[in-house]
């Protein structure tokens, strides 16, 4: 079942397009994966999908409504967004990180109830950062801090979870537990995730479908990952003329 649908969707920033008549949908307990040359407007349809910035042509639809016709609560109701951006605190718990994604609930004062506490402690001992909830945030390592983020990202209970290169902190054996853990999130609760990659080895094994965004902004493939993660195709996608693109190191 699709639960995020782009139709002709055209998007950009200043009237400048980025993206040109993107089509495809993401599915309902399945992991969407866009993957792309830098600048072919991969965060762009994030944005786009998560409501941040308008269509420019087109529509993007939530279970068959148009997504500009949500007001922002109600969107906050079904998505989630875990962007790239790293998270700058000061004497602030890995606990105090992951309750802000309660706020739908408890409103901007943040008072917990105990079933909000209880959703707390689900998620993040789901995530494997319970032991963490004490500690200080800025004093934890990156593959760390992810973990506390994607326990954020999931305690607002969405249906919808977006992410913007999620690992691009982390070093290959984060970013493997890292994508063990969304895997195994998303088959527990059955959630949709639309999410950007680089490592093509790790889109191979996490994603089940791919969308290929060429240069141009426009998509270029979408299908399985066994069926488009390929050299040849690769180094057409990524523009690779010297050398050769190695599927092992992606």
């Amino acid at each position: 079942m699709s639960e995020l649908i782009f139709k002709n969707v055209s998007a950009g920033y200043n009237g400048n397009t980025v993206l040109k008549n993107v089509n495809f949908s993401a599915d309902k307990g399945r992991i969407t994966a866009l993957i792309g040359p830098n600048g072919a407007g991969k965060s762009t349809i994030l944005k786009t999908a998560a409501g941040f910035i308008k269509p420019l042509e087109g529509s993007v639809y939530i279970r068959d409504r148009d997504i500009v016709s949500y007001s922002a609560k109600e969107l906050y109701g079904i998505i989630s967004v875990m962007m790239t951006d790293r998270v700058k605190t000061k004497y602030t718990t890995g606990f105090d990180v992951v309750r802000v994604g309660r706020y739908r609930f408890t409103g901007i004062f943040g008072g917990l109830s105990d079933e909000d506490r209880r959703v707390i402690r689900e998620c993040m001992e789901l995530i494997g950062v319970w032991e963490l909830r004490e500690k200080d945030f800025s004093t934890l390592s990156d593959g760390q801090k992810q973990r506390v983020l994607l326990a954020r990202a999931i305690v607002s209970e969405p249906q919808i979870l977006i992410m913007d290169e999620p690992a691009s902190f982390l070093d290959i054996g984060r970013k493997i537990e890292f994508f063990e853990v969304l895997t195994g999130l998303v088959k527990e609760k059955n959630i949709t995730v639309l999410i950007s990659m680089h490592e093509a080895g790790l889109v191979k094994k996490t994603a089940h479908r791919v969308i290929c965004i060429s240069s141009s902004g426009e998509i270029d493939a979408m299908g399985e990952a066994n069926e488009l993660i390929r050299p040849e195709y690769m180094e057409q996608l990524f523009g690779i003329e010297k050398g050769r693109f190695e599927e092992y190191y992606g």
